[in-house]
């Protein structure tokens, strides 16, 4: 059977808390649309590290993902158009799993497709009838928590959904709670010492919730130029968050306590550079993708004390 998420001998995800807060965030490399047009995925719209500082980049246009190793040098080239059951219909997530296996969330195919780190096809498993529904809403996404276990953002029933190996919900009850603690849900990153942040863009908030489940806060999305508008969510082995904001154009950087920490800019009006995928590398790497623009850039994650 296709083990779509970490059976119970499997290691949680460890990740080690840098001693010392990040302090700025520094361009060291840019794939530009020429570089990304070579790779075959000129529109990346996801992104997606695993433990080694290798790179997934999912272009759901071309339908294909790459993989890229920390230098920025191609290792796998997977999916693309096809009848095959490794190709792609109409990818729309991607995440890695605590055994480093890579998980497509296909809303074409109505599935989740599974391959190795060497890019070996493992299978492909329908999602169960209770969370279809959830799970192929375009804005629904696939998380995976500090124990590798995998989570469906559900847009519909505003909640996080826990998922078993058979793709189904696996607990009944709700697990964001109260009820009304959410307007709506678009995103979801799951803190290394327990409890999760949500986007609530019906709101224009971020909302802590702890390992539980239970609302613990919420900041306003809100400065001096108007309202934050997140495409993304991703935490470091700190517990700091870090949010792509579209309209700024640029990330914003939050502390474990929802104060913000960092404003990086990232374009403005004569040159447009609008973020809409990012992820996190525990190598101190963050991943940034412009579909429109067609670039990736990648920042190093500068640490140390304020003065």
């Amino acid at each position: 059977m296709l083990a779509l998420q970490p059976a119970g001998a499997a290691p949680p995800i460890t990740l080690e808390a840098p001693a010392e807060p990040p302090l700025a965030l520094r361009t060291e490399r840019v794939l530009d649309r020429e570089a990304l047009e070579a790779l075959g995925v000129p529109r990346p719209s996801r992104l997606q590290y695993d433990a080694s500082g290798n790179l997934y980049v999912l272009d759901a246009v071309s339908r294909r993902v790459v993989k890229l190793d920390p230098r920025g040098a191609p290792v796998l080239d997977l999916g693309g158009y096809g009848d095959d059951e490794a190709s792609f219909s109409i990818p729309c997530d991607l995440v890695v799993d605590a055994r480093q296996s890579l998980l497509v969330l296909d809303r074409g195919k109505g599935a989740v497709i599974a391959f190795d780190g060497s890019g070996r096809f493992l299978g492909s498993r329908s999602m169960a009838p209770d969370v279809a529904a959830e799970a192929f809403a375009p804005s629904a996404r696939l998380v995976v928590d500090l124990f590798g276990a995998l989570w469906l953002v559900a847009p519909r029933s505003r909640d996080l959904v826990p998922l078993d190996e058979r793709l189904s919900r696996a607990r009944r009850s709700r697990f964001l709670a109260p009820e009304e603690s959410l307007r709506a849900i678009a995103s979801a990153a799951f803190l290394p010492g327990g409890g999760v942040w949500i986007h609530d863009p019906d709101a224009g908030a971020l909302r802590r919730f702890g390992a539980s489940g239970r609302l613990l806060g919420t900041v306003s999305l809100r400065d001096s130029t108007g309202f934050a508008a997140p495409s993304e969510l991703a935490t470091d082995g700190a517990g700091y968050l870090y949010v792509p904001d579209v309209e700024g154009q640029r990330i914003l950087v939050y502390d474990p306590d929802g104060g913000l920490r960092i404003t990086r800019a990232l374009g403005g009006p004569r040159a447009p550079w609008r973020p809409a995928a990012l992820a996190i590398s525990r190598l101190g790497r963050v991943a940034i993708a412009d579909p429109a623009r067609g670039e990736i850039q990648i920042l190093a994650i500068e640490r140390g004390r304020a003065p």
